[in-house]
This record gives C-alpha cells, structure tokens and sequence, in this order.
C-alpha cells in the first residue's frame, strides 16, 4: 500500500443504502396507510348502510303489525304500534304503504310524496336518495298481507350520521398522519443505530488504511462479516507477498554471493589481461547483491498500511544501520508529529536507501533531519563525505546512469528514492552540503 496514490477513475454509484431503503419505507409505510384509510371509510360506509338497513327492516316489522282493515276493506293504521319518531314532521323517519287503491304515508312525511313503485311479494330494494338537504337511505319490500299485495316503503335520513362519521375520520386520519410521522421518525432512528455499525466498519478501515490498526475487527453484524474478513485476507495477502518479495530478493542476493566467489576463483585462471575487466564486472555485480542484502535487513517485516512514526520507525532503522556500518556516526533531528501520514514501507525504504548511500558513500558522519511546516514535511540527509559537484547532482537522479563510484560516492538507488517520492507528489533535490559532503533534500505535502 502506497501513502498516496492515483485517484481512482470515476465510477457510476448507485446512491445511499440508507437513503433507498428510507424512501422504500417510507413509500410502503404511505401505502398502507392510504389503503388502511381507504379500507376503514369504506367499512364504515358499510357498516352504517347495514346498521340503518336493519333498522329500517325492524320499523317495517312494526309497520306491519299497524296496518288494519276496516269493514270496507280499506287500510288503517294502528299508532301504538308506531314508533313515535314517524309523527314528527321531518324527523328522518318517513314510511309510505302503497296498495292496488291506497296509499299511506307517515306524518313525518308532511306534504312530500316521494315516487313510490310497486313490488311484487317478495322482492326487496335498498337505494340513496338525496331529498332536498337530506340524504335518504329507502328500503322497499313488497307484502301480501290481508289478502292484498302491499309495497312498504320505509326511508331514514343518514345525513347526521354521515356528518359524525365525517368527523371521525378526520380524527381518524389526523392519528394516522401522526403515527405515520412517529414511525417515520422511528424507522428513521432504527436506521441510523443500524447503520452507525456499517459507519464504525467504514471508520475502521480507514485506520487500516492509515496504518492505525493491523486487521478489522470481527464484531460486526452478520450481514457485513463476510466483507470484513475477506478485507482482512487480502490485507494478510498483501503482507505475505511483500514479505515473499524481500525474502525472496535477499535469498537471490545470497545466493549470487557463492556464485561470485566462485567466479572470483576462477578469475585466477583468466589470463592476467582479462582478470582486472572480470574484477571490474563482479565487482560491480557485488556491490548491487550487497546492497540488495542490506535493503532487506533494512526494511524489516512489511506492514502494508501503517502510518509512519518518525521518533520509533527512525530509531529502528538507526540501529540496523549502524549494524551494517559500525565506523559511522549518525544523528537525528525530529520535529514532528507521533505520526505522519505516509505508507511506513515506502518511508523506511526511502530513509534507509538514503542513509545507507551516505553512510557507504560518505565519511564518518551522517544526519537526518525530519520537521513539518507549513503543511510540508521535510526531509534532510547529509553526510561529510567527498560530495559531488553541482553539475553531477541531477545525473545521480537519472535512471540507468549512475557516477563513478570510486570518484562521486554516490548515485546507487536513489532513481527508486525519486520515484517513492514522486508517488506522493513530492519533491526530491540533491545538493552539496555547507561543509561538504552531499545533502539530500525531500519535501512531502501533508494532504
């Protein structure tokens, strides 16, 4: 894992998990809502057309047990078996009997005569009527009874019950509205807790990024764990082959050593005018397998994703190298954070190609320097070596050109340095030093 790298290409999202499961909520939630009220409107228009209904079916029982004849054969009616509410006028209560010569009508009815037709026996009709400013419910049933075909027709005003009802469902749709709010506000809270735990996982790998922690941790929801532990086996993945990587680069650097030596020895049967261009080329080829060896040493075990720590990371660093070289002094100057925010491997392979190369290259003396300023770290290496001149100091940057060794002291890894560097948008310079020697200069943005 690199401290900085390129931005990703722009991708097509699709949006917030939590936005689209709210919205879908919310639609199911208005949807049954609107179907609930729509239901209980309806039930209720039902229920209270069959409430009057039966009554009206109960008042035409004692419609019936009213009605007499007289000797002439004519109808009358018998009030006691009436219900009183049919003798006031416009009381909502209204009934008609209509015969093949008669018609009755209630004294609730007063001067109306509403259209009235026939039945045969038998045969019953329920209907809505509006009948000036009230609403008629009529049911008509045809009779035989005293040896004539009767028609009842019996109505009952259901305005005033329509008015109650129509307040009832505004009380009723008001408590709706507002336990459809109070679930929303819920589902709303339930949703957040819920993802407050896809949050703590998305914060958790941004310190695995950062190098603040080595794996995610395995107390997540079911739903997510499988995400969590295969970023976890990628992560482990990743540190296994860069530790294959410089295992295998320090094994390869050991094993070309026997070869040189065996080269080295037969070098001595070469004739005496090849020997010293062979001693040149294994020469060479040592130096690259030595300093292959020690960037192995150096490096350590790979921990992709951490954060650099400039006071811990630099002191182990200082010690393997003053390991590799006893006879030189080095010194270290930090003013910075615990932690900056650069991938550790990339910097202790940067710091360590660079001390080494003043450390092998230079005299006796070597420091570092590590300060932040100005949102910018920076970064100084000098020795007290031989240095170089000024005109040599942009060739040692140069991939596959390299100075003299033997002369300049310098120019081995420092094209990997430069490109380290320049992966974070950073900038390297090389320079002679105040007092000699060759200075190294790094400056790194803290974005």
């Amino acid at each position: 894992m690199s401290g900085a790298t390129q931005p990703p290409a722009r991708t097509h999202t699709s949006g917030s998990i939590e936005r689209r499961i709210g919205s879908g909520l919310l639609i199911t939630l208005l949807v049954t809502m609107t179907l609930l009220a729509l239901l209980a409107d309806y039930g209720a228009g039902r229920l209270s057309d069959t409430f009057i209904t039966a009554r009206l079916q109960h008042d035409a029982d004692s419609l019936i047990k009213a009605l007499q004849t007289t000797p002439d054969g004519d109808l009358t009616l018998d009030p006691q078996h009436l219900p009183t509410v049919y003798q006031r006028v416009q009381s909502g209560h209204y009934f008609q009997v209509l015969s093949a010569t008669q018609r009755l009508r209630s004294r609730s009815l007063w001067e109306q005569a509403p259209r009235l037709e026939p039945l045969p026996q038998g045969q019953s009709r329920t209907l809505k009527r509006e009948q000036g400013d009230e609403r008629w419910l009529i049911w008509t049933q045809g009779v035989r009874l005293h040896e004539q075909t009767l028609t009842l027709w019996l109505a009952e005003d259901f305005a005033p019950l329509q008015q109650q009802w129509r307040r009832f469902t505004l009380l009723l749709y008001g408590a709706m509205l507002l336990a459809t709010l109070g679930l929303l506000l819920i589902q709303r809270w339930l949703l957040r807790r819920s993802f407050d735990q896809i949050n703590a996982v998305k914060r958790a790998i941004h310190q695995l990024q950062q190098g603040e922690i080595e794996a995610l941790s395995g107390a997540v929801p079911s739903e997510i764990r499988p995400l969590t532990e295969e970023i976890n086996h990628l992560v482990g993945r990743l540190e296994q082959r860069i530790s294959r990587s410089r295992t295998a680069m320090g094994n390869l650097a050991h094993e070309l050593k026997r070869s040189l030596q065996r080269l080295h020895l037969l070098q001595n049967a070469l004739p005496a005018a090849e020997q010293a261009e062979y001693g040149q080329i294994l020469a060479d080829i040592g130096r690259l397998t030595e300093r292959e060896l020690q960037r192995a040493r150096i490096a350590g075990t790979p921990h992709p994703g951490r954060r650099f720590a400039p006071t811990s990371d630099l002191a182990g660093l200082l010690q393997v190298l003053e390991r590799i070289h006893p006879a030189v002094r080095f010194q270290q100057q930090i003013e910075a954070p615990a932690e900056l925010p650069y991938d550790r491997d990339d910097m202790l392979e940067l710091l360590g190609n660079l001390l080494d190369n003043a450390a092998k290259f230079g005299a006796d003396r070597v420091q570092v320097q590590i300060s932040v300023a100005r949102r910018r770290c920076h970064l100084v290496i000098t020795d007290n070596g031989p240095g170089v001149v000024p005109q040599q100091c942009e060739q040692l940057l140069e991939r596959g050109i390299r100075i003299d060794e033997s002369a300049a002291g310098h120019g081995l890894g420092l094209s990997i340095c430069r490109l380290i560097v320049d992966s974070y948008a950073g900038q390297l310079a090389i320079a002679p030093g105040q007092d000699g020697g060759l200075q190294v200069s790094i400056t790194l943005a803290l974005d």
